[in-house]
């Protein structure tokens, strides 16, 4: 099925946005750049994108939205996860052995790559912090 002129603006905005913002727009931001009010009708238009294989979506992440064609390298950074910390007890940093798992951050969190690396928290010591177990 052929997009839409409309389906074309909104694949063309999510592009623009996230290269110039490095995390894809909002429902909300996709409808105010393309002249849409209603955030059902931008939902549906984001599922028949979905549907024609021209976006993914995780409607468990905010901002969920990515090309299908994007580089992902463009615009997000792996960052090794060497481990699980207890909350509230101090590790040390692992040695050189590093993590086959990652997690990935955009470019904007991210200054400089070289000795980044993430620690999964357990436990829930933290929780008046806002770090949850599983952080």
């Amino acid at each position: 099925m052929p997009l839409s002129q409309r389906q074309k603006e909104i694949v063309r905005f999510i592009e623009d946005f996230t290269r110039r913002h490095g995390y894809p727009p909002s429902i909300r931001e996709i409808g105010q750049a393309v002249g849409i009010s209603s955030t059902s009708v931008v939902n549906y238009n984001l599922n028949i994108l979905q549907r024609e294989g021209f976006i993914r979506r995780d409607r468990e992440v905010s901002r969920g939205i990515r090309l299908v064609d994007a580089t992902a390298s463009d615009y997000l950074v792996s960052i090794p996860l060497l481990g699980r910390i207890a909350a509230g007890q101090p590790l040390p940093v692992p040695d050189e052995n590093p993590s086959l798992d990652t997690i990935e951050l955009t470019r904007n969190l991210v200054r400089e790559e070289e000795g980044i690396y993430a620690l999964e928290v357990r436990g829930d010591s933290m929780i008046d912090a806002l770090i949850n177990d599983g952080d």
